[in-house]
């Protein structure tokens, strides 16, 4: 029995990656795993439009009935807490045990705060 893919990150490249593999042919289970509480979504360019009060509202990249049609799970609200590559298996926040055969990471990234002096509030980080 296959175990399938399991893609770490529910964001943009998560979401468009389990699109992607559906579109290729790929017909094993796919599960796509995030800590965000929705549905993957586009991330807006980083630009002073994105801020603008008319900036555009959040789209979500594929609805949930879209996803089940495609035979993805989603799995929200969780973190990959720790990945044992011998048994291939990850495990989440919420205590449960994911098999994999293959593994995808798409987590994205963090910035880096700088340490400097009299930044506090004034500080704004997009991404």
């Amino acid at each position: 029995m296959t175990k399938g893919m399991v893609i770490i990150g529910a964001g943009e490249c998560g979401g468009r990656a389990a699109l992607a593999l559906r579109d290729l042919g790929y017909d094993g289970p796919v599960t796509l795993v995030g800590d965000e509480p929705h549905l993957p979504y586009e991330r807006p360019p980083l630009s002073k439009d994105a801020m603008a009060s008319d900036a555009p509202s959040i789209k979500a990249i594929a609805s949930d009935e879209i996803l089940s049609e495609r035979s993805i799970r989603h799995i929200h609200s969780v973190q990959a807490m720790a990945i044992d590559r011998a048994a291939h298996v990850v495990h989440l926040s919420d205590g449960s045990v994911l098999p994999y055969d293959k593994l995808l990471l798409a987590t994205g990234s963090t910035p880096r705060k700088l340490p400097m002096p009299g930044l506090g509030a004034r500080c704004v980080y997009l991404r």
